[in-house]
């Protein structure tokens, strides 16, 4: 398996325009929905990244093909071939596969004890105490989980099982991050500059 990387926080002002100019109309207008602009750079180099991501795993497959399903989970129609991106602070991270797949990535900092239960047992609560870190891993976890499953966040995150979904820390300088996927193995990290994305 094969988990791709890029850092949209690189990304200048004077950059976002090359990278939004090379977006198909839809996809261009949804990154630019974005106010901040790391997101808009962000949602330009993670659809670049897919789109890398597809390309290397079938040559044939391309980004236009991509299809909205009920609850916003992009697929491929009529392909065995499975993806999923996420995007948090900058990072941008993608993952392709034979299987259906979910995959996270947040950014780790201290989460507001009010929103735990959303996502959180009570057993998980009571762990997090002692250990801030672990909330936004479990956030992970359970949104790879509802990723992968295809029904989004909508539904009650605390009943998604988190077994057989992995973790990884992805330290870039200053920022930390947990990216979780909906798999045991063990990936093959891809760290790719956003111009990169042009070759």
């Amino acid at each position: 398996m094969k988990v791709y990387l890029s850092d949209a926080a690189k990304l200048t002002d004077g950059d976002l325009p090359r990278f939004l100019d090379a977006l198909p109309p839809k996809r261009r207008a949804c990154a630019e929905r974005y106010k901040n602009p790391i997101d808009r750079a962000a949602s330009a180099v993670g659809f670049l990244l897919v789109a890398k991501a597809l390309r290397d795993a079938d040559p044939s497959v391309s980004p236009s093909d991509w299809a909205i399903g009920e609850h916003g989970k992009p697929r491929l129609p009529g392909s065995d071939l499975h993806f999923s991106l996420s995007h948090a602070d900058g990072l941008c991270a993608a993952v392709t596969s034979l299987r259906p797949i979910g995959l996270d990535v947040e950014r780790i900092r201290p989460l507001r004890r009010a929103l735990l239960p959303r996502f959180c047992t009570p057993a998980e609560i009571a762990s997090c105490e002692n250990d801030p870190d672990l909330a936004v891993k479990i956030w992970t976890r359970r949104e790879a989980r509802a990723k992968e499953n295809g029904r989004g966040i909508g539904q009650k995150l605390t009943e998604l099982s988190t077994e057989g979904v992995t973790s990884l820390r992805v330290d870039l300088g200053l920022r930390s991050f947990w990216l979780s996927y909906t798999a045991s193995e063990a990936p093959e990290l891809f760290l790719i500059e956003p111009e990169e994305l042009f070759s």
